[in-house]
């Protein structure tokens, strides 16, 4: 029995220290288990307060640790790009200052997955690392073992009572309960056995009786449960982390995506410089990839607070035409008045409101509807619709990502504005250039005119003026040579008016200039007989054969002009029209009346003169500079001056032209005209008619001898007494010796450009010594002197060349008259 006991004794003492021994590791084994599982949990729900820069989110992390008494210390580290940590978060209960908490993490101790533990001064202290995405860090937890020593003390505790009683009990029984003693240990230790080897925590010893043996299986199962709760709770911390992450991944992928669809959209945007293909292009990216079953842009008129239709997305547009959604809303009509103050409205589902719109768009099956307004210089600009069909369609992600998206648009729209107005400012400022660069060119060719009109107009005198005088006073003339006479006269009068008007492609007309009313049918019917051999006799003796169509239209009303500039324009238009023929072909003449809608309704009706032509025809660049003085396609043949002369006739008529041409396939010219009635002048101080004044004694001063020879013939034929002067020294000499002999001139008639003395000199001598007898003076330069004011104050009148007889005749009969009176 001695043995027996000294047996059980050892064997006792022996179970009882590998209890002690297996529970203090396992206990200590399962606080490390605990405080990795507690490290790995909140490391995990730390990671995205950590990326964020959330201190409160993760703070609020650690104060988990109120429940759980025994960790007396924690702290969340954040590693930055350079590969350190530092304390992000930590959390103290009372009576533990910041400084005790160590400034990194060490890696003393016991080297475990993702981290490490040690027991320092009777604690338990652990280090976790974790990384989640681009955010990495650590977790430091410190647990004391107060709990382990005290589970640890019972156990010590149950154990000696317990071998106390069965060396007791062995002592007293050990002959009869031998295997009432042995076959719980045993069994025990089989079940320790399978525990161990098999790691099945769900299986139980079995309890035979109450006592020490029966309390140790007991405790034994207890711990099972422990394990298997704690193995089971790992289990779903385990299985929620996995869920978490692919939740998280989700997200991720998403988030994605969305970037994805950003970088897409800013790609396309960044190459369109107009708002309407802006806009296109986003809701186009958006019903393809986000996707949305409906979306539309509204411009937003605060004028009228009204949401006017910009654009719908391709898929949208024929949703919008089956429901007829109108192309403007007022805001009180709709659920985004919140976004003229830049908010976003989200309706989950609009069949909740009571909207007209709306209800269209339910019954149509959509349900969640989105505005978000794009908001240009503190304004909102325009509003974005966006719908689904599902009921809370739009997740908060897909929200906000939708509201960062408007900002971008807001951008580009914004720049693309920018880009409008610097390029409209350039365009602007390019047309002032080319402007001025046209008006100094104008210039300088009305320079050079007042410059040739003297001589021009000294070597028309007498074509235009014999004529005139042949016309007047010989009667036995046939039709065809009064006919011819006239053309030569007309086409005199013309280039003369053409040097005087090339001055005035840089002056406004004389309001005082006399207007005529026009029948532009017989003006254009005079033209074209007139250029006859132009456009028919010359080409044929070429081998090229032109056709002239004419349609007059007989019922187009008059209109005030002046009939030497619009036959030089259509002049111009029919040599361009042949000069645009090298093949041959057709020109055709039309006049006819038009009515244009403008304010005054005086104005209303417009005569039009076109000439088409069947010819090569104008590119683009071409017709926007043809109108442009010495801009030329002819080379050495043309001047670049007819179409500009055209453009002046029509400009100081108040009209316009229209140029229709496509290269090859001919060109059309028209010339618009309003119809204005001739205002009813005051009558003059003495009704002109084409009489001759009675015969007067008249000085002739010029220099040019074929000037003297028509002055003489149209004069004496008036029954004028004449003596002629050769410069200006002559005519004084002559008007002296006239006074001497107590005969003077009563009129006295002369050149302005004479060498040495000039007729300002012959005006001024007049003047001075007989200052009741007239001064005309008959020049070059008369139209220029009379456009520009410079009259001369010792001068009666003033007379343009080529002289006119019957302007001679008036003109006498005004200063004689101014005499008598």
């Amino acid at each position: 029995m001695a043995i027996m006991l000294a047996s059980t004794a050892a064997a006792l003492l022996l179970v009882a220290g590998a209890i002690l021994t297996y529970a203090f590791f396992s206990f200590r084994n399962a606080a490390v288990q605990d405080l990795f599982t507690q490290a790995k949990i909140i490391g995990s729900d730390s990671a995205t307060a950590l990326g964020n820069g959330d201190y409160s989110g993760a703070a609020e992390k650690l104060s988990a640790f109120d429940q759980k008494p025994s960790v007396v210390a924690a702290c969340l580290y954040k590693k930055d790009p350079a590969g350190n940590y530092a304390i992000f978060a930590n959390y103290l209960p009372a009576g533990r200052n910041h400084a005790a908490l160590p400034p990194h993490p060490v890696s003393e101790g016991v080297a475990v997955k993702d981290g490490n533990y040690s027991f320092n001064n009777g604690n338990l202290v652990l280090f976790h690392y974790f990384e989640s995405g681009k955010t990495a860090g650590a977790i430091y937890l410190e647990s004391d073992l107060a709990e382990l020593h005290a589970q640890l003390w019972h156990y010590g505790m149950v154990i000696g009572a317990f071998t106390l009683a069965s060396l007791l009990a062995t002592f007293m029984l050990a002959s009869r309960l031998q295997r009432v003693i042995s076959r719980p240990i045993f069994h025990l230790a089989q079940t320790a056995k399978v525990v161990s080897t098999q790691k099945n925590y769900s299986v139980r010893a079995v309890k035979e009786s109450n006592d020490e043996l029966g309390n140790l299986i007991d405790g034994f199962n207890e711990m099972l449960s422990q394990i298997q709760e704690r193995d089971v709770a790992l289990h779903h911390a385990n299985e929620e982390l996995e869920k978490r992450v692919r939740e998280r991944t989700r997200d991720l992928e998403q988030q994605f995506a969305r970037i994805s669809l950003l970088n897409q959209i800013t790609y396309a945007v960044a190459a369109r410089q107009d708002f309407e293909s802006i806009v296109l292009i986003v809701l186009q990216q958006l019903e393809d990839h986000l996707p949305v079953d409906y979306g539309s842009a509204y411009l937003y008129d605060a004028r009228t607070e009204t949401f006017h239709v910009l654009m719908r997305g391709p898929k949208s547009r024929p949703v919008a035409i089956a429901l007829k959604v109108p192309d403007s809303i007022p805001v009180d009509q709709t659920a985004f008045r919140a976004c003229l103050n830049g908010e976003m409205v989200y309706v989950p589902d609009v069949s909740k409101l009571e909207l007209a719109v709306t209800k269209r768009m339910t019954e149509a099956g959509y349900f969640s509807i989105l505005g978000v307004p794009v908001i240009i210089e503190a304004k909102t600009f325009a509003l974005l619709v966006l719908m689904r069909r599902e009921r809370d369609a739009f997740s908060r992600a897909e929200q906000d990502f939708i509201r960062g998206l408007s900002a971008h648009v807001a951008l580009a729209i914004h720049q693309a504005q920018l880009y409008q107005d610097l390029q409209k400012a350039y365009n602007d400022l390019r047309q002032s250039q080319q402007s001025l660069m046209q008006q100094e060119r104008l210039k300088a060719l009305g320079q050079m005119a007042s410059g040739v009109a003297h001589d021009i107009n000294n070597a028309l005198s007498p074509v235009v003026g014999f004529s005139d005088l042949i016309i007047q006073t010989e009667t036995n003339l046939s039709d065809t040579a009064k006919k011819h006479l006239n053309y030569i006269k007309t086409a005199g009068e013309d280039i003369a008016h053409i040097v005087k008007r090339l001055r005035e492609f840089y002056r406004p007309r004389n309001e005082r200039e006399s207007l005529q009313s026009l029948n532009l049918g017989l003006i254009a019917k005079d033209v074209v007989e007139m250029m006859q051999p132009r456009w028919r006799d010359i080409p044929q003796a070429n081998g090229i054969h032109i056709e002239m169509h004419t349609e007059f239209d007989p019922l187009t009303p008059e209109f005030a002009g002046i009939e030497s500039e619009v036959r030089e324009a259509l002049t111009n238009l029919i040599l361009n029209a042949v000069d645009a023929l090298p093949q041959g072909g057709a020109i055709t003449v039309r006049t006819r009346a038009v009515e244009l809608p403008v304010k005054d309704q005086e104005m209303n009706v417009q005569t039009v003169l076109e000439v088409s032509d069947t010819g090569v025809g104008m590119d683009e660049v071409t017709q926007k500079r043809c109108l442009e003085p010495f801009f030329s396609t002819k080379g050495k043949r043309g001047t670049g001056l007819g179409l500009a002369m055209v453009y002046g006739v029509v400009e100081r008529h108040q009209g316009k032209i229209e140029i229709q041409s496509k290269p090859g396939q001919g060109t059309t010219m028209r010339l618009f005209f309003p119809v204005r009635k001739l205002e009813v002048s005051q009558p003059a101080e003495m009704i002109e008619t084409d009489e001759p004044p009675p015969p007067l004694y008249i000085l002739c001063v010029d220099d040019e001898p074929a000037l003297r020879i028509l002055m003489r013939e149209m004069l004496e034929r008036d029954g004028h007494k004449l003596e002629m002067a050769d410069g200006g020294q002559a005519g004084i000499n002559a008007f002296r010796a006239a006074l001497m002999r107590k005969a003077p001139f009563q009129v006295v008639l002369t050149d302005l450009g004479m060498p040495l003395v000039d007729g300002h000199a012959v005006a001024r001598t007049v003047k001075t010594e007989s200052p009741i007898t007239p001064v005309i003076m008959l020049t070059g330069w008369g139209a220029f002197l009379k456009n520009d004011g410079e009259v001369p104050t010792q001068v009666d009148g003033v007379l343009a060349k080529p002289p006119r007889l019957k302007e001679i005749r008036s003109m006498l009969r005004r200063v004689t008259h101014k005499i008598k009176k």
